[in-house]
């Protein structure tokens, strides 16, 4: 074999987890080529961290283009996994060493509610839609599918993102109602300070302005939501401790954004009224054990504007992957090997269902490193192998328009930003 033959590993997805298992690969000398199905690389980190994080997404964003800006990783944008490449060409006629899978979790938990979905744009949203939508609404150049923000709305979660939807909800309800009076008021604003310091400042309430709030509800209780980690090993005191902290973050977030928040409801009917959702029917819970236990004959009917399901993501399945119901079929689960495939794996949310930047870094990190003790032991592809898939990469970065040049590619497609605007 000539000295010349080379691993080369394909990543599909170049956000959090996809940047750093291409930056660990490159540093060892495996070729990668990072698919990205947008034009820019950032992910979640994009268009679903809410667009008030800005300094932690601009450095997210930044740290996921010097990763990615190394002479061993190739990018190639507007390419997605089932659409513009099959996975039984991918698996069978590229020729790659290994295929990483950091695809995400685009698609979010259906409501457990059956036929609710049929009301999607009739007083149904969910929570990816609805981020992707706010995080780039002031950019006349979106071209995704819209929302609305309406007050008292009805929130079903629990999450630490179902939190950030009804913090969204408020401050752009105080925002509407407020410029109503003449007051004009830029969400940033609103989101340092509080809706509730806001209305303070003005010598007004939420009651002046009319609104009603949106309420989040829950179907366990408070401490119960993952504000704060609770290590596996805690005991009691630390576990007690942690629940309070928990309670306290809640009581001020109610306070501060003047949402409302109902515990221990979990939906189970809808409420239908003129051929628009107008809310659900929940069934009261209590936790034993750690387990959600429904209270027999206890039913809550609550009536809402419009509906917002934030209940957890699911990653989007393609074609010729296996899967196990809505799930990818994993061989393991730490690893994120897909089943029948030995050089196949899923990394960061695509695996772990979940929007957690550490938690998708880390996976990433994992899982390179073991594929990188792998490849050791196993045939390298030949440099004529190499130069054609490194063919087939040009060939659909030249379709995208992409020159090679990550930093200034970035620098040009990166969309308005509301800061920017204000």
């Amino acid at each position: 074999m000539s000295s010349n033959a080379q691993h080369v590993v394909a990543i599909f997805g170049g956000a959090v987890a996809g940047a750093e298992a291409a930056e660990h690969l490159s540093r060892q000398g495996i070729k990668t080529v990072v698919f990205e199905q947008n034009l820019l690389p950032f992910g979640k980190i994009e268009d679903g961290l809410p667009m008030w994080h800005v300094k932690l997404r601009d450095k997210e964003e930044q740290k996921i283009i010097e990763k990615l800006n190394h002479p061993e990783v190739f990018f190639v944008p507007a390419t997605k996994l089932g659409r513009d490449v099959t996975f039984e060409d991918l698996v069978q006629n590229w020729g790659f060493s290994t295929i990483l899978l950091a695809t995400g979790a685009w698609r979010d938990r259906p409501l457990p509610i059956p036929g609710v979905d049929d009301f999607i744009g009739r007083g149904l949203y969910y929570q990816n839609q609805f981020f992707q939508w706010f995080n780039h609404a002031h950019d006349e150049n979106f071209t995704g599918q819209k929302c609305e923000i309406v007050d008292d709305t009805l929130i079903v979660g629990g999450g630490l993102a179902s939190i950030d939807v009804a913090k969204a909800l408020m401050m752009s309800t105080v925002q509407q109602a407020l410029a109503k009076k003449g007051i004009e008021m830029d969400l940033l604003t609103i989101e340092k300070k509080g809706p509730a310091q806001i209305l303070a400042d003005h010598n007004l309430r939420k009651d002046d302005l009319g609104l009603k709030g949106c309420t989040l509800v829950y179907r366990r209780q408070a401490i119960n939501m993952p504000i704060t980690p609770i290590p596996e090993d805690a005991d009691e005191k630390r576990i007690q401790k942690a629940c309070e902290v928990r309670r306290r973050m809640i009581d001020n977030l109610l306070e501060k954004f003047l949402f409302k928040f109902v515990e221990c409801h979990m939906p189970v009917d809808k409420v239908i009224e003129n051929g628009r959702l107008a809310g659900l029917v929940f069934q009261k819970t209590k936790i034993e054990n750690n387990r959600v236990i429904p209270l027999e004959g206890a039913f809550n009917e609550i009536r809402a504007a419009q509906v917002l399901s934030s209940i957890g993501s699911i990653p989007e399945l393609i074609d010729g992957i296996p899967a196990k119901g809505s799930m990818y079929a994993v061989a393991d689960w730490q690893t994120g090997q897909v089943e029948g495939y030995e050089n196949v794996y899923l990394i960061g949310n695509a695996v772990t269902g979940q929007g957690n930047i550490k938690k998708s870094r880390q996976h990433g990190i994992e899982v390179a490193k073991l594929v990188a003790g792998q490849l050791e032991s196993r045939e390298k592809c030949s440099p004529q192998q190499v130069s054609e898939i490194l063919a087939r990469v040009g060939a659909r970065q030249k379709k995208a328009g992409f020159d090679g040049d990550l930093p200034a590619w970035a620098k040009k497609h990166t969309p308005n930003r509301l800061e920017n605007s204000l």
